[in-house]
C-alpha cells in the first residue's frame, strides 16, 4: 500500500495530527474547521475518521498529550471535561 517507509510515516503523522486536532476540538466550543459542525462531526470528516483509526490507548495518549499542553498554556481544568464529537 505504501511506496516507502517515509510515506508510511508521513500518512501516520497526519492521522496523529488530525486525531490530536479531534481533542483540541472536544475541549472547545468551536465549531469542526473541516466539517463546520460543533460538538459533532461529519461522518467523511477527515478530522472523526483519524480519530476513529487510533485505538484506545492511542485516544488516550492523544488525549494526554493534548491535556499537557493546555495545562502548560495556562488554560485551567474547566474546559479539560470531555465532550462526546
Amino acid at each position: 500500500m505504501f511506496d516507502s517507509d517515509e510515506q508510511r510515516n508521513r500518512v501516520e503523522l497526519i492521522v496523529t495530527v488530525l486525531a490530536k486536532l479531534y481533542v483540541v476540538l472536544e475541549l472547545s466550543t468551536d465549531a469542526c474547521p473541516v466539517c463546520g459542525k460543533c460538538l459533532t462531526h461529519d461522518e467523511e470528516c477527515p478530522i472523526s475518521l483519524a480519530w476513529a483509526l487510533l485505538d484506545e490507548t492511542q485516544q488516550e495518549k492523544a488525549r494526554a498529550a493534548i491535556r499537557t499542553v493546555a495545562l502548560s498554556i495556562g488554560c485551567d481544568d474547566s474546559i479539560a471535561d470531555s465532550v462526546t464529537h
